[in-house]
């Protein structure tokens, strides 16, 4: 198999995951689309496979969420195959499955077309002039229209029956796509047979093709397989837009006790502990096998029982949430295990002024993320707390392994003053405003998920709180740190109750070893971070859209009345969990007419 292109290892999770349509330019700039295909090919193009493969890694506490053994990286570098080297690959299949000439406008399927052995550009024969070094290749394009579903099935648009073809037209000549014009009006498809042609204004539209009785065939190329039967509407949409792939990622920090150097000691008594067939025999087997080898003698076999025993109940629950524990570790200080190398912290003294508002602010000076990719949707985004969200697969079976990548950086943990949030959470505007950005998010879902499930989160007055924060201080970090927005990646800690989470994280990181610089840590300390955090709150009470964002018009489509739009809360959707949804900058500080709303206005009110 012949490499057509790179991506980053990091792509691969970002948006170039199996079963996303990706562009690549061959040789002399011909365009190539392919779908990257499914986990299966992965093994077939790897000299070990599955977990047995070298490029892998480990995160206990995710992978007991995700009911896998285990994460493999995406391939990069070579493998040692028999007595010599092998460049690793990532497989793809060529889709879509139509291409067009853009000097004679012929529209046909990929087999009618002229190509080269050796070669993946496809060339149209009957333009293309010359042999050898003097051929001059006429290359075709690939159609940029393709079908798809709710449930993320992907086929070819409907080119043959698109045109209303006359009476007694056979249907097996070549089309033409011309384009006559700007937009889709002006682009037509022709029967070169009975002559008659139809523009595509309109071909995207939902209703469209179940109008002319196209259905969804419940293909899904990635992974070779002959389709399924689907009752939902296919739906035409351009092959490279935003929302033809929707990747669900689930993440998890390395935090103690329950990872790290804590985890990897157990590592060669892992298998037996897992498979012990009574609870009842821990205790005999940690003081018996574990605690006679155990590296610090200090801590008596009782201990060591009682911290495998919290490792164990956390993996074996099905409710918990791996963000408490990561929450409680960022505000209880520095971690008492000195040898936990992938979790540094440094907490800070909360600014002079700001103690009425916020609860703990954090340095975090290294911190290891792992980035496992579940799935993937089309059309719309899964919402990152349905774990029972209907996602694409990325394998014809379940697998006990799903792709991910490791990722070290630095970042700044804020926490909010309880005390604070429950009082201003509980007046009635608040909870008024947030009710409607609850109603409105539900109303976007049920239209894309139906009814039969709940919505799957809450969107409190205390989420938009922490939410639009994260954005707003995001913002004005990539002014200050020399990271840019769309490196700055926001991690919410946000529960309902009195003793429930509030705050959030954001953080930089890279894929190497050695993780970031340090830019963004030192930004978190007490002087920084204070004159930081109100710039930012400054910056959101003017709008340079208000007042028609202020007042929520922007939002009149949604139906919620949030004050939020891309000139003041929005940053890039790589950057947020929630692929900018659920903010109002109105809860922080406020609107003309009703001040009160906001959070931090008697900050912005009061000369610190």
């Amino acid at each position: 198999m012949k490499p057509i292109g790179n991506i980053r290892r990091s792509q691969v999770l970002s948006g170039n995951g199996p079963g996303a349509i990706i562009d690549f330019r061959g040789e002399g700039g011909a365009p190539l689309s392919v779908v990257a295909a499914g986990l299966e090919a992965w093994d077939l193009l790897s000299g070990k496979p599955g977990l047995l493969n070298e490029q892998r890694i480990f995160h206990e506490p995710l992978q007991a969420r995700l009911g896998v053994k285990g994460f493999r990286l995406p391939p990069v570098g070579k493998e040692r195959v028999g007595n010599g080297e092998r460049d690793r690959l990532l497989p793809a299949y060529r889709f879509p499955g139509w291409h067009v000439c853009p000097k004679c406008e012929l529209l046909q399927r990929t087999r009618y077309w002229g190509a080269e052995t050796g070669r993946q550009e496809l060339f149209c024969s009957n333009c293309s002039t010359g042999r050898g070094k003097r051929a001059k290749k006429v290359h075709v394009v690939p159609v940029r229209f393709v079908v798809t579903c709710r449930d993320g099935h992907l086929q070819d648009f409907p080119w043959m029956s698109w045109p209303r073809h006359s009476e007694g037209c056979s249907r097996k000549k070549a089309l033409k796509l011309r384009g006559d014009g700007s937009g889709l009006k002006g682009l037509k498809v022709h029967c070169t047979e009975c002559l008659t042609e139809r523009d595509l204004d309109g071909a995207l539209s939902p209703g469209v093709l179940a109008k002319m009785k196209i259905r969804c065939e419940g293909r899904q190329p990635w992974l070779k397989n002959d389709g399924c039967d689907c009752t939902n509407e296919p739906v035409g949409i351009q092959r490279g837009a935003s929302n033809a792939y929707f990747p669900v990622i689930a993440s998890a920090l390395d935090v103690p006790p329950f990872g790290g150097s804590f985890r990897e000691k157990l590592d060669e008594f892992w298998g037996d502990l897992t498979e012990l067939d009574d609870p009842e025999q821990l205790p005999r087997f940690v003081r018996q096998r574990i605690h006679p080898l155990w590296h610090d003698q200090s801590i008596s076999a009782d201990q060591l029982t009682t911290k495998v025993q919290a490792l164990l109940k956390m993996l074996a629950s099905d409710s918990g949430d791996l963000r408490i524990n990561e929450h409680m570790m960022l505000c209880s200080g520095s971690p008492e295990d000195e040898e936990f190398r992938e979790f540094k912290i440094t907490p800070q003294a909360v600014p002079h002024g700001m103690q009425e508002f916020l609860g703990n602010l954090v340095s975090v000076d290294r911190l290891r993320e792992v980035r496992a990719l579940r799935g993937f949707t089309r059309l719309s985004p899964a919402e990152a707390e349905d774990r029972s969200a209907k996602i694409a697969p990325l394998s014809q079976q379940k697998l006990n392994w799903l792709p991910a990548i490791e990722v070290r950086g630095e970042g700044i943990f804020i926490n909010f003053a309880m005390e604070r949030v429950s009082g201003w959470e509980n007046k009635p505007e608040v909870q008024e405003r947030a009710a409607a950005a609850h109603a409105a998010a539900k109303r976007t879902w049920e239209g894309h998920n139906g009814s039969e499930r709940p919505f799957p989160m809450e969107i409190s007055p205390r989420f938009l709180l922490v939410h639009t924060t994260a954005h707003a201080l995001a913002e004005r970090l990539s002014l200050d740190s020399g990271y840019s927005t769309a490196s700055i990646r926001e991690r919410l800690y946000v529960s309902a109750g009195p003793g429930g989470m509030c705050g959030f994280l954001l953080y930089t990181s890279a894929p190497d070893s050695d993780g970031t610089l340090g830019g963004l840590s030192r930004k978190g300390r007490t002087s920084e971070l204070g004159p930081l955090l109100l710039a930012a709150l400054r910056d959101l009470e003017w709008c340079s859209s208000d007042p028609l964002c202020s007042s929520g018009i922007l939002s009149l489509s949604e139906g919620s009345g949030s004050a939020a739009c891309h000139c003041c809360t929005f940053v890039p959707e790589t950057s947020c969990e929630h692929f900018n949804r659920h903010l109002d900058r109105a809860l922080l500080v406020g609107t003309p007419g009703n001040p009160s709303l906001g959070f931090f206005r008697p900050l912005l009110e009061k000369d610190i």
